[in-house]
């Protein structure tokens, strides 16, 4: 058998290299790529930034590129859990104004769209959707809601017995 070391302790910047504002910065970058994904985009990343590939754009052929590159569908669905990992960890952790919490949470909220499309693109793996649609479901949760804005109620002039 094989044992599976798994996450247990938090993000430490010491042993990850990472500055915390880099990191936040990194991770709204990330998000705001995801967000515009289309359908039958994929996901590049390098040097942890998230770059999008869209097919018939380039001249060497995408399947040769994400060959050369050593992209796969796998390594962009682990990067985006690391994304959001982070994304969980900054809420979590950080102390941050409340703008920039809500500038966040708003930014996990659109990249659920660039999300769905990559669903799409990649609706004949099944674990793969499977894997995305689980990555959705775990950020939607009380941490990532944003607070509701008052609005104003209409009044009815006509009816005085409201």
């Amino acid at each position: 058998m094989f044992s599976v070391k798994r996450h247990q302790t938090d993000f430490d910047i010491d042993k990850s290299g990472h500055d915390p504002e880099e990191l936040y910065h990194t991770t709204s970058v990330n998000l705001i790529v995801v967000a515009r994904l289309q359908v039958e985009d994929h996901l590049c990343v390098t040097k942890g930034m998230f770059e999008i590939q869209r097919p018939g754009t380039m001249w060497i052929p995408l399947a040769v590129l994400r060959w050369y590159y050593a992209q796969s569908r796998e390594n962009a669905v682990a990067n985006i859990k690391c994304m959001y990992d982070n994304a969980t960890w900054i809420l979590r952790h950080m102390e941050l104004s409340e703008k920039d919490k809500n500038r966040l949470k708003k930014l996990i909220r659109n990249s659920h769209k660039g999300i769905r499309k990559l669903q799409t693109t990649y609706i004949k793996d099944v674990n793969i959707v499977a894997r995305l649609a689980n990555m959705v479901s775990a950020t939607t949760g009380d941490l990532f809601e944003l607070p509701s804005s008052p609005k104003n109620k209409k009044t009815n002039r006509h009816n005085y017995f409201d």
